[in-house]
């Protein structure tokens, strides 16, 4: 398989994976599911790291109280953006 078929049917795995993503952190998606996105993070470098961020995100607001810092909310919001801009 070519260089450029191989990243244009990685890129296409990531983008059927990217919606799944945060149901799976949150342990929601049934076995067959879960393992497809599962063997996607082990292969891929940059869907692996935004599911670490994704995870130290969610451990990160379980820490905190009741009232979440304004500007911890509004870093994370333009984060979120901005992943989701790459994705266009």
């Amino acid at each position: 398989m070519t260089t450029l078929l191989r990243a244009v049917r990685d890129r296409m795995e990531c983008m059927r994976v990217n919606p799944l993503l945060q149901a799976y952190l949150d342990g929601e998606l049934d076995q067959d599911g879960a393992r497809r996105v599962s063997r996607h993070l082990d292969a891929c470098r940059r869907c692996g790291l935004a599911a670490g961020t994704f995870r130290d995100i969610k451990a990160a607001v379980s820490r905190l109280g009741d009232e979440p810092d304004r500007d911890a909310v509004l870093r994370l919001r333009r984060f979120a953006e901005d992943l989701s801009s790459h994705d266009e």
